[in-house]
């Protein structure tokens, strides 16, 4: 147990030191090229073209990270909602009361009503987007 779990540590702190690696290449890959692309512009126009240019760039960079954290987040939410509904109808307090009010309806009234039910179950799942079919090459 203990040599399992020195072996995961292990491996996550080689992990994050490789990437603490690569992010600091990454960071003075863009420090050089935002340096080449300012002096490029300044040449061509002037200093505050090129930070104009350069700060626009970097400003449609953050706001489709953050349009993509965002999507990120709102699926997350989905599929923990749907993970959410899943369990209210594995609780046993759910159940056993559904059972109760079919007992208490009775088979002649809880039939209709468990084919109504049935039925806007169905048109739901059929209207979610994502539950799409999956679509073959035929």
């Amino acid at each position: 147990m203990a040599s399992t779990l020195r072996g995961r540590l292990d491996r996550t702190f080689k992990h994050l030191l490789c990437e603490t690696i690569a992010v600091a290449a990454a960071v003075t890959a863009l420090f050089f090229f935002s340096l080449a692309a300012y002096a490029l512009i300044s040449e061509r126009y002037n200093a505050i073209v090129a930070s104009l240019v350069l700060g626009a760039a970097y400003l449609i960079v953050t706001l489709a990270a953050l349009l993509w954290l965002r999507l990120l987040r709102r699926k997350e939410a989905n599929r923990d909602a749907a993970v959410g509904a899943a369990q209210l109808l594995q609780d046993p307090m759910i159940v056993s009361t559904g059972l109760e009010v079919l007992r208490l309806l009775g088979s002649r009234k809880a039939a209709p009503l468990a084919v109504l039910l049935a039925g806007v179950l169905i048109a739901a799942s059929r209207f979610d987007p994502k539950s799409k079919p999956s679509q073959s090459g035929s």
